[in-house]
């Protein structure tokens, strides 16, 4: 099962045990045991769950390429706010949101 949730949205990062700033740099997955896991290994593991398959999850076997995975997902999550989406979270559903740090 696949259940998407916005970090932002209440109690999520509590659940978590994650950090504004961990939820900000990168994306993450709770496996089925309840490992907790970000970056480009969240996608893929988030990607096998939907598919119902290992194979998103192959990659991480061949040496290096981890590496290069985690490199790129870097890349694009320091660029996402110039990448083409949707709206964010917060702004489509601000109830839902935690306040923002007053300082």
């Amino acid at each position: 099962m696949l259940t998407l949730a916005a970090a932002q949205e209440h109690g999520v990062r509590d659940r978590l045990g994650l950090s504004p700033e961990q939820t900000e740099r990168a994306a993450w997955t709770v496996a089925a045991d309840g490992t907790v896991v970000g970056g480009a290994r969240a996608i893929a593991l988030a990607v096998a769950v939907a598919m119902r398959s290992r194979v998103p999850l192959w990659p991480w076997r061949i040496p290096g390429v981890p590496w290069l995975l985690d490199r790129v997902y870097e890349l694009v999550a320091a660029n996402r706010q110039r990448l083409p989406g949707t709206t964010p979270f917060c702004v489509e559903v601000p109830d839902a949101c935690e306040p923002l740090d007053a300082g």
